[in-house]
């Protein structure tokens, strides 16, 4: 089977898709092909005229020269994540469609516009209003992540940072303060540290400064699929989805940290979720007095599987385009 991925080379993006190709080639011989696919507004709007407008008069506007190349390579399935490149997927499966060849459009990640067109949609669970009309979706809980049963290292504990967002309160001194305490409570792990693109500048300084003076706090770059799957204990910012659904995948605990939310959306309702049916831990501080707080970790509930979303759109988006297991 033949895939062309159209990347829009954002890391969100591509973790998931590669996640999910990777699941599918377990069990399915596969080709991949990933194109990167980062363009400008403009091309973007020239694009997006071209598609309605053969929509609306036939392929009398569709530039054909641009999609010659995709006919020789016989493609099966064209997937990818991004709303910068969903235009681009339905466009090449118009073209090959006109030359009589079949082509499967999937989207992982809600499209904004033109849902119908797609084969199949692979979607998280808080997306579900958006696509209440359509019967094409797959749905899965939080995020695609690589599902790991490792055993776990007891020396090891993960630390996953995020930043400014729309849901949370990102409050620097607070999660300093957390941090503080994680590290103290586990005084015998080494404490991997992750940041992320939006992470703050002055944050990222002050993480430094902290781990310049606690020698098991290490800020770590280059090893964040290995240390997720063997640390112990985790403990994730709320405004992290992926960073969750990446430590709820792999054994050991996991913990939020405790941050206040902006106002109640679908990513506050879904970590707020997890918490109520005890599937992740978390940081509980409790203002006791003037400037006393009293700051403890309430556990998750040990008994829970370990999350396999990824396997299951696997097998239902096979079972849905009808594809032939090795």
């Amino acid at each position: 089977m033949n895939i062309l991925w159209i990347s829009d080379g954002k890391k969100g993006h591509e973790k998931q898709v590669e996640i999910l190709l990777n699941e599918i080639s377990k069990t399915v011989n596969t080709s991949i092909e990933k194109q990167i696919y980062s363009t400008s507004l403009f091309v973007q709007i020239v694009e997006f005229i071209s598609y309605a407008s053969s929509i609306l008069f036939g392929n009398l506007f569709l530039n054909k020269n641009k999609f010659d190349n995709y006919k020789k390579n016989k493609i099966d399935i064209v997937i990818g994540a991004g709303s910068s490149i969903h235009i681009r997927i339905l466009l090449i499966k118009r073209y090959l469609s006109n030359l009589g060849i079949s082509v499967k459009a999937i989207s992982v990640l809600t499209p904004s516009i033109y849902k119908n067109n797609f084969d199949v949609i692979c979607a998280p669970m808080h997306d579900s209003s958006k696509l209440s009309k359509n019967k094409n979706v797959i749905y899965f809980e939080g995020s695609l992540a690589q599902v790991s049963t490792s055993e776990i290292d007891e020396s090891i504990g993960f630390i996953g940072i995020g930043g400014i967002n729309n849901h949370y309160i990102f409050d620097e001194n607070e999660i300093i303060k957390q941090i503080e305490f994680v590290t103290s409570l586990y005084t015998q792990k080494n404490w991997f540290l992750f940041t992320t693109r939006r992470t703050p500048n002055k944050m990222i300084e002050r993480i430094n400064k902290l781990a310049s003076k606690n020698n098991n706090l290490i800020i770590s770059n280059n090893n964040y699929d290995e240390i997720i799957k063997k640390a112990s204990v985790k403990f994730v910012t709320q405004d992290s989805v992926n960073m969750v659904y990446e430590s709820l995948s792999t054994k050991g605990q996991t913990f939020l940290f405790n941050m206040k939310y902006i106002k109640v959306n679908k990513i506050v309702d879904q970590m707020n979720q997890l918490l109520a049916n005890k599937q992740v831990g978390y940081i509980e501080n409790i203002k006791m007095a003037d400037d006393l707080n009293k700051i403890k970790t309430i556990p998750q509930n040990l008994h829970n599987d370990v999350f396999a979303e990824v396997e299951k759109v696997a097998y239902k988006l096979m079972q849905k385009i009808k594809l032939k297991e090795v």
